[in-house]
């Protein structure tokens, strides 16, 4: 399995049989269009890593998360693609696509879904949106967990498995997300083979400095940390 970080909660994960998903992309400038410069983006938009895309994963419908723009383009730029989202999300999509409808897949806590070999399993968060959800995705022998936006909550530790091969999870303590205190407290109990901080970078507003999820942890502990460049794909 191949990681791409896109920004803010955006991941493109790539599978050995070519099998390529995306959660959460953001890929346009909608929230300064729509609420000010507040939201001005921080990170360059590249939307070539649209172009080819199976499955769409959205963890909830804010808008930097399940944004209709970078949905409107993956849409146009792909065929039918499969779409796995809370009820709440697919209702809306439903309405927006409904001359081009898309292969949508109810995707709530505890369901699973394995489409060409590769597994999914919606996991509990505690966030502000109606029907938020993290995702744990298994295939290539490989286990990554993406808590989507949260807090922390002890039922995270029920749903996500110890050990995974990356664990992905907010540090912006705002929102109603974890902040680095809280994100690296998770990390510890969870015990990922690698931690991919996100939700940090987009919003100069709405984001932290990374070093104070790093200070979080001990030399020893920091070998497990990713700070992955943009749109760089990178090998598990």
């Amino acid at each position: 399995m191949k990681i791409m970080w896109l920004g803010q909660a955006g991941y493109r994960l790539r599978a050995d049989n070519g099998l390529t998903v995306l959660i959460d992309p953001y890929l346009s400038d909608s929230l300064r269009e729509e609420k000010g410069d507040s939201f001005k983006r921080q990170i360059p938009i590249n939307d070539e890593v649209l172009n080819h895309v199976d499955i769409l994963i959205l963890t909830h419908l804010h808008g930097d998360h399940a944004d209709v723009q970078t949905i409107d383009l993956i849409v146009k730029k792909n065929k039918k693609i499969a779409i796995l989202a809370p009820l709440n999300v697919l209702n809306v999509l439903r309405k927006r696509y409904e001359s081009n409808p898309q292969e949508y897949m109810l995707f709530d806590r505890d369901i699973e879904i394995t489409l060409r070999g590769v597994r999914f399993i919606s996991t509990y968060a505690a966030h502000s949106d109606e029907r938020p959800i993290g995702v744990t995705i298994e295939g290539d022998n490989q286990v990554i967990c993406h808590t989507g936006d949260t807090m922390y909550h002890k039922k995270l530790l029920v749903d996500m498995p110890i050990n995974a091969d990356a664990l992905l999870l907010p540090i912006n303590g705002q929102g109603y997300n974890m902040n680095a205190t809280d994100a690296a407290r998770l990390t510890r109990a969870l015990r990922p083979k690698s931690v991919y901080p996100m939700h940090w970078d987009m919003f100069k507003e709405y984001g932290c400095d990374v070093s104070e999820f790093i200070d979080a942890f001990d030399e020893k502990e920091r070998g497990i940390i990713r700070i992955p460049e943009h749109y760089r794909e990178y090998p598990l």
